[in-house]
């Protein structure tokens, strides 16, 4: 359960770093890093947590090919609430998960 947990915490800071990179630039640095994490979740973690660590993946990957967002319209997503969480569902997949473990 500890490696998972260390291993949720890891894919959640590169994703999120990878995702904010991708938001303004299109040239990716985390995305092999996040290949390798969910290659690892694929041998100890359940279907449901694997296929929302590729969902981050892909929208991330989206990311890159879209337009650089200013400032400005980051802020603009920010306050409709559009487009900010991408971690939110592979979050809460991972904490039922773990919690899963902690109540066996």
């Amino acid at each position: 359960m500890a490696r998972r947990d260390d291993l949720y915490q890891e894919f959640i800071a590169a994703a999120s770093k990878a995702y904010g990179e991708a938001i303004v630039s299109n040239v990716p640095k985390e995305f092999v890093a996040l290949y390798a994490m969910i290659s690892r979740m694929r041998l100890q973690s359940p279907p449901q947590t694997v296929a929302c660590a590729e969902k981050v993946m892909r929208a991330t990957i989206d990311t890159y090919f879209a337009p650089g967002k200013t400032i400005r319209e980051l802020h603009e997503s920010a306050q409709r609430g559009s487009g900010i969480d991408l971690l939110k569902d592979f979050s809460e997949v991972a904490r039922e998960e773990l919690r899963a473990f902690t109540t066996l």
